[in-house]
């Protein structure tokens, strides 16, 4: 069920993200009142905080992880948004689900998570997929300039550098069962990142957050929050990281594909078709490898 729902919430982020241009939203503005609203929320739900940043929190072994979290969400958002002016947002997405190239890697080489020939396929699989999905036009990568290209690197390095953060967050015991906290803590980092940022562009002359922005950041909020919460959780019951995050990306790429051939009436070539056939069975093999192992 957890599994299901990080899926959903997830691939509603990408919709959410679709709909902001034709909304006319400040993309930089809205998600900085979406950390606003994922760490009002997570302080709402949770019985052991009673207010944002008490003494309680900062003083949690974990929290210097949530500081550098934090600065992950913010600086990889920043990443990503110019990365798609520059390059694209075929390339940019490309990119971000690679990250699982290093994050499986990271989950076997350095906590010993079992790497059968089942597991190994399907995570193959699943990387072919995700290029075929998302593939770039020819050619592009070829025509990009050294600081294009340095951005992209970037944007896959952080996307990693997230789900490692998370990883270790959960598997030395560090959070204990303070998911929700650690979760509320590390995007309310990224919100006062974002917010002296925003003060330091008035200074500067420019506009408050507009009504659009705000509104956009409080429906992209709830999502946001769960989707790193949910992957905690997970962690928490049990999942390995070479699993959970190859079937989480890959299935969330054939969700939103669907979603954007139904709904916004996106057209898929066949070789995007046979990346998202690739992608089904890759989940199913990844998924049959954990069977296999438990």
């Amino acid at each position: 069920m957890a599994f299901i729902a990080c899926v959903l919430v997830s691939a509603s982020i990408g919709v959410i993200f679709k709909l902001f241009p034709r909304w006319r939203v400040n993309t930089f503005n809205a998600i900085v009142v979406n950390y606003t609203l994922c760490l009002a929320l997570g302080v709402a739900l949770d019985p052991t905080v009673r207010w944002p940043f008490e003494a309680g929190v900062r003083q949690a072994p974990w929290f210097t992880l949530d500081l550098l979290i934090g600065v992950l969400f913010i600086t990889g958002f920043n990443l990503t948004a110019l990365a798609v002016r520059q390059a694209g947002m075929t390339i940019t997405t490309l990119m971000q689900k690679m990250s699982i190239l290093l994050t499986v890697a990271f989950t076997i080489l350095l906590f010993g998570e079992p790497a059968g020939m089942a597991k190994i396929t399907g995570l193959a699989m699943a990387l072919v997929a995700i290029f075929l999905v998302n593939r770039p036009r020819p050619g592009t990568l070829a025509t990009m300039q050294r600081r294009q290209l340095i951005e992209l690197l970037l944007v896959w390095l952080i996307a990693a550098g997230v789900e490692m953060v998370l990883y270790v967050a959960d598997r030395t015991g560090i959070v204990g069962e303070r998911h929700m906290a650690f979760t509320t803590h590390g995007f309310g980092v990224a919100g006062i990142i974002g917010w002296t940022i925003i003060l330091f562009r008035l200074a500067g002359g420019q506009p408050l957050p507009s009504r659009r922005d705000v509104l956009g950041g409080l429906l992209l909020g709830a999502p946001n929050f769960f989707s790193i919460y949910l992957l905690l959780h997970m962690l928490n019951e049990g999942w390995a990281g070479s699993i959970m995050y190859p079937l989480v990306n890959v299935t969330v790429l054939v969700l939103t594909s669907m979603i954007a051939l139904l709904a916004f009436r996106e057209r898929l070539s066949r070789i995007n078709w046979a990346g998202i056939g690739l992608a089904i069975i890759a989940i199913g093999l990844i998924a049959w490898s954990e069977n296999m192992a438990g």
